[in-house]
Protein backbone atom coordinates (compact mmCIF):
# COMPACT_ATOMS: atom_id res chain seq x y z
CA UNK A 1 0.00 0.00 0.00
CA UNK A 2 1.32 3.26 -0.63
CA UNK A 3 1.72 5.92 1.81
CA UNK A 4 -1.19 8.37 0.32
CA UNK A 5 -3.62 5.68 0.28
CA UNK A 6 -2.98 4.66 4.25
CA UNK A 7 -2.98 8.90 4.97
CA UNK A 8 -6.56 8.57 2.91
CA UNK A 9 -7.64 5.75 5.50
CA UNK A 10 -6.58 7.90 8.08
CA UNK A 11 -8.89 10.79 7.52
CA UNK A 12 -11.72 8.06 8.36
CA UNK A 13 -9.87 6.15 11.15
CA UNK A 14 -6.14 8.40 12.76
CA UNK A 15 -4.88 5.38 14.73
CA UNK A 16 -5.68 2.86 11.37
CA UNK A 17 -2.68 0.71 10.72
CA UNK A 18 -1.37 -2.40 8.54
CA UNK A 19 -3.45 -5.51 9.48
CA UNK A 20 0.25 -7.50 9.04
CA UNK A 21 1.58 -5.04 12.05
CA UNK A 22 -1.17 -5.96 14.27
CA UNK A 23 -0.87 -9.39 13.07
CA UNK A 24 3.08 -9.42 14.20
CA UNK A 25 2.84 -7.28 16.88
CA UNK A 26 0.02 -10.28 18.96
CA UNK A 27 2.36 -13.06 18.35
CA UNK A 28 5.44 -10.96 19.74
CA UNK A 29 3.12 -10.65 22.70
CA UNK A 30 1.98 -14.17 22.92
CA UNK A 31 5.69 -15.24 22.52
CA UNK A 32 6.99 -12.55 25.33
CA UNK A 33 4.21 -14.48 27.71
CA UNK A 34 5.30 -18.07 27.14
CA UNK A 35 2.76 -18.95 24.55
CA UNK A 36 4.17 -20.24 21.13
CA UNK A 37 1.39 -20.16 18.20
CA UNK A 38 0.50 -24.15 18.78
CA UNK A 39 -0.83 -22.91 22.41
CA UNK A 40 -2.80 -20.91 21.01
CA UNK A 41 -6.63 -21.96 20.12
CA UNK A 42 -8.30 -18.75 17.59
CA UNK A 43 -11.35 -17.83 17.20
CA UNK A 44 -12.59 -15.06 15.21
CA UNK A 45 -16.04 -13.16 15.08
CA UNK A 46 -15.94 -11.24 11.32
CA UNK A 47 -17.74 -10.86 7.92
CA UNK A 48 -18.12 -14.04 6.35
CA UNK A 49 -17.19 -11.39 3.08
CA UNK A 50 -15.52 -13.81 0.75
CA UNK A 51 -13.06 -10.11 0.59
CA UNK A 52 -12.11 -11.08 4.21
CA UNK A 53 -10.89 -14.53 3.56
CA UNK A 54 -8.36 -12.62 1.27
CA UNK A 55 -7.36 -9.86 3.19
CA UNK A 56 -7.54 -11.32 6.97
CA UNK A 57 -4.57 -13.37 7.16
CA UNK A 58 -4.46 -12.85 11.46
CA UNK A 59 -5.06 -16.32 12.55
CA UNK A 60 -2.83 -17.80 9.12
CA UNK A 61 0.19 -17.92 11.77
CA UNK A 62 0.45 -21.07 13.00
CA UNK A 63 -2.06 -20.81 15.80
CA UNK A 64 -4.69 -23.35 16.54
CA UNK A 65 -7.90 -23.10 14.55
CA UNK A 66 -9.38 -20.62 13.84
CA UNK A 67 -13.38 -21.24 15.13
CA UNK A 68 -15.88 -19.05 13.19
CA UNK A 69 -17.95 -17.35 15.55
CA UNK A 70 -19.12 -14.83 13.05
CA UNK A 71 -21.85 -14.31 10.75
CA UNK A 72 -22.73 -11.12 8.52
CA UNK A 73 -20.61 -7.70 9.34
CA UNK A 74 -18.92 -10.34 12.25
CA UNK A 75 -21.93 -10.33 14.63
CA UNK A 76 -21.16 -13.57 16.69
CA UNK A 77 -24.18 -15.68 15.57
CA UNK A 78 -23.20 -18.71 16.46
CA UNK A 79 -24.04 -18.17 19.59
CA UNK A 80 -23.30 -19.42 23.31
CA UNK A 81 -22.76 -23.09 20.98
CA UNK A 82 -20.32 -21.72 19.07
CA UNK A 83 -18.32 -19.97 21.96
CA UNK A 84 -18.48 -23.17 24.10
CA UNK A 85 -17.75 -25.60 21.54
CA UNK A 86 -14.64 -23.23 20.73
CA UNK A 87 -13.69 -23.43 24.79
CA UNK A 88 -13.50 -26.85 24.90
CA UNK A 89 -10.89 -26.88 22.16
CA UNK A 90 -7.68 -24.73 23.86
CA UNK A 91 -5.30 -26.56 24.65
CA UNK A 92 -4.81 -27.45 28.28
CA UNK A 93 -2.42 -24.99 29.29
CA UNK A 94 -2.60 -23.11 27.03
CA UNK A 95 -5.09 -19.56 25.77
CA UNK A 96 -7.57 -18.50 23.72
CA UNK A 97 -7.21 -15.39 21.21
CA UNK A 98 -10.45 -14.12 19.98
CA UNK A 99 -10.61 -11.51 17.12
CA UNK A 100 -13.58 -9.85 16.67
CA UNK A 101 -15.12 -7.01 15.00
CA UNK A 102 -16.78 -5.11 11.85
CA UNK A 103 -15.49 -4.16 8.25
CA UNK A 104 -15.49 -1.48 6.33
CA UNK A 105 -14.49 -0.69 2.96
CA UNK A 106 -12.66 2.39 1.73
CA UNK A 107 -11.24 2.62 -1.92
CA UNK A 108 -8.06 4.63 -3.18
CA UNK A 109 -10.07 7.53 -4.25
CA UNK A 110 -11.05 8.10 -0.28
CA UNK A 111 -14.55 6.51 -0.84
CA UNK A 112 -16.03 4.89 2.37
CA UNK A 113 -18.16 1.89 2.04
CA UNK A 114 -16.89 0.77 -0.96
CA UNK A 115 -14.02 -1.26 -2.29
CA UNK A 116 -12.56 -2.45 -5.33
CA UNK A 117 -12.39 -6.02 -5.62
CA UNK A 118 -10.57 -8.28 -7.49
CA UNK A 119 -12.00 -9.27 -11.42
CA UNK A 120 -14.07 -6.09 -11.22
CA UNK A 121 -13.90 -2.65 -12.57
CA UNK A 122 -16.08 -0.68 -10.43
CA UNK A 123 -16.20 -0.13 -6.78
CA UNK A 124 -18.84 -2.35 -4.76
CA UNK A 125 -20.29 -2.15 -1.48
CA UNK A 126 -18.15 -3.26 1.79
CA UNK A 127 -19.45 -4.30 4.28
CA UNK A 128 -22.83 -4.96 1.75
CA UNK A 129 -24.58 -6.18 4.37
CA UNK A 130 -23.91 -3.28 6.53
CA UNK A 131 -24.95 -1.06 3.36
CA UNK A 132 -28.49 -3.10 2.39
CA UNK A 133 -29.59 -2.55 6.23
CA UNK A 134 -28.63 1.09 6.22
CA UNK A 135 -30.92 1.48 2.76
CA UNK A 136 -33.82 -0.79 5.26
CA UNK A 137 -33.14 1.21 8.38
CA UNK A 138 -36.60 3.56 7.48
CA UNK A 139 -38.85 0.06 7.28
CA UNK A 140 -41.05 -0.72 10.07
CA UNK A 141 -39.38 -2.66 12.69
CA UNK A 142 -40.08 -6.59 11.96
CA UNK A 143 -39.09 -9.83 13.53
CA UNK A 144 -36.10 -11.06 12.43
CA UNK A 145 -36.99 -13.46 9.81
CA UNK A 146 -35.81 -17.64 9.24
CA UNK A 147 -35.22 -16.19 5.75
CA UNK A 148 -32.51 -13.75 6.28
CA UNK A 149 -31.74 -14.05 10.22
CA UNK A 150 -28.66 -12.63 10.37
CA UNK A 151 -29.12 -9.76 7.98
CA UNK A 152 -32.81 -8.65 9.72
CA UNK A 153 -30.77 -8.88 12.89
CA UNK A 154 -28.64 -5.81 11.66
CA UNK A 155 -31.07 -3.93 10.30
CA UNK A 156 -32.68 -4.04 13.91
CA UNK A 157 -29.84 -2.86 15.35
CA UNK A 158 -29.42 -0.02 12.99
CA UNK A 159 -33.32 1.28 13.49
CA UNK A 160 -32.30 0.95 17.51
CA UNK A 161 -29.73 3.14 16.51
CA UNK A 162 -31.20 5.30 13.33
CA UNK A 163 -30.89 8.90 14.95
CA UNK A 164 -27.34 8.67 15.23
CA UNK A 165 -26.67 6.88 12.27
CA UNK A 166 -28.44 9.71 10.41
CA UNK A 167 -26.66 12.54 12.41
CA UNK A 168 -22.97 11.19 11.75
CA UNK A 169 -21.52 12.89 8.33
CA UNK A 170 -20.53 9.42 6.91
CA UNK A 171 -23.78 6.91 8.21
CA UNK A 172 -21.90 3.83 7.02
CA UNK A 173 -19.06 4.86 9.43
CA UNK A 174 -21.38 5.40 12.27
CA UNK A 175 -23.15 2.16 11.37
CA UNK A 176 -19.90 0.17 11.43
CA UNK A 177 -19.38 1.81 15.34
CA UNK A 178 -22.56 0.63 16.15
CA UNK A 179 -21.96 -2.47 14.64
CA UNK A 180 -18.62 -2.84 17.32
CA UNK A 181 -20.24 -2.11 20.27
CA UNK A 182 -22.50 -4.42 19.54
CA UNK A 183 -20.09 -7.21 18.80
CA UNK A 184 -18.55 -6.21 21.47
CA UNK A 185 -20.98 -6.08 23.84
CA UNK A 186 -22.45 -9.79 22.59
CA UNK A 187 -18.80 -11.36 22.45
CA UNK A 188 -18.39 -10.38 26.27
CA UNK A 189 -22.31 -11.64 27.33
CA UNK A 190 -20.94 -15.04 25.84
CA UNK A 191 -17.74 -15.09 27.38
CA UNK A 192 -19.74 -14.37 31.18
CA UNK A 193 -21.63 -17.11 30.59
CA UNK A 194 -19.07 -19.72 29.30
CA UNK A 195 -16.73 -19.17 32.32
CA UNK A 196 -17.41 -23.02 33.35
CA UNK A 197 -16.33 -24.73 29.83
CA UNK A 198 -12.84 -22.66 29.83
CA UNK A 199 -10.08 -25.09 30.00
CA UNK A 200 -6.19 -23.08 29.84
CA UNK A 201 -4.93 -20.49 31.68
CA UNK A 202 -5.60 -17.54 29.29
CA UNK A 203 -8.48 -15.53 27.16
CA UNK A 204 -6.97 -12.59 24.93
CA UNK A 205 -9.20 -10.59 23.28
CA UNK A 206 -8.83 -8.03 20.09
CA UNK A 207 -11.21 -5.56 18.88
CA UNK A 208 -10.89 -3.61 15.76
CA UNK A 209 -12.53 -2.48 12.78
CA UNK A 210 -11.54 -4.07 9.74
CA UNK A 211 -10.34 -1.86 7.13
CA UNK A 212 -10.37 -3.55 3.38
CA UNK A 213 -8.63 -1.99 1.03
CA UNK A 214 -8.76 -2.19 -3.16
CA UNK A 215 -7.28 -5.13 -4.23
CA UNK A 216 -3.65 -5.59 -4.31
CA UNK A 217 -3.21 -2.91 -1.48
CA UNK A 218 -2.68 -3.96 2.42
CA UNK A 219 -5.49 -4.12 4.50
CA UNK A 220 -5.48 -2.10 7.86
CA UNK A 221 -7.33 -1.85 11.69
CA UNK A 222 -8.34 0.63 13.87
CA UNK A 223 -7.47 -0.68 16.88
CA UNK A 224 -10.09 -0.71 19.85
CA UNK A 225 -10.01 -2.84 22.37
CA UNK A 226 -6.79 -5.42 23.59
CA UNK A 227 -7.41 -7.49 27.25
CA UNK A 228 -6.06 -10.52 28.69
CA UNK A 229 -8.78 -12.39 31.36
CA UNK A 230 -6.81 -15.20 33.36
CA UNK A 231 -9.28 -17.81 33.26
CA UNK A 232 -8.17 -19.34 36.84
CA UNK A 233 -7.97 -16.25 38.74
CA UNK A 234 -10.40 -14.24 37.14
CA UNK A 235 -8.14 -10.83 36.79
CA UNK A 236 -8.79 -8.87 33.98
CA UNK A 237 -5.85 -6.39 32.31
CA UNK A 238 -6.65 -3.65 29.29
CA UNK A 239 -3.49 -3.71 27.51
CA UNK A 240 -4.87 -1.04 24.85
CA UNK A 241 -3.24 1.78 26.10
CA UNK A 242 0.43 0.33 26.30
CA UNK A 243 -0.09 -1.59 22.90
CA UNK A 244 -1.34 1.86 21.00
CA UNK A 245 1.89 3.50 22.13
CA UNK A 246 3.84 0.80 21.28
CA UNK A 247 2.45 0.11 18.19
CA UNK A 248 2.79 4.51 17.25
CA UNK A 249 6.48 4.12 18.37
CA UNK A 250 7.33 1.86 15.78
CA UNK A 251 4.99 2.58 13.13
CA UNK A 252 4.40 6.06 12.29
Amino acid sequence: MSQPYLQTIRRYYPTAFYEEELENEILRYLQQNGYEPEDVMSANSVCSDDINAMQFPITDTGLLGPFYLGGLDGFPFTGLTGMQAFAHHMPEEGALLIYFGPHIGITEKGVIGKVLRAGQDHDSDCCGAAQAALKKMGEIPQPPSLLDYQEDTIVSLFQLNKKRIEAAEYPIREATEVMYEAIAERIHLLIDHSRDTFRGKHLILVGSIFINVDEGSNACVAQKAFQTINLRTGKVVNHLEKFAEHLASRFK
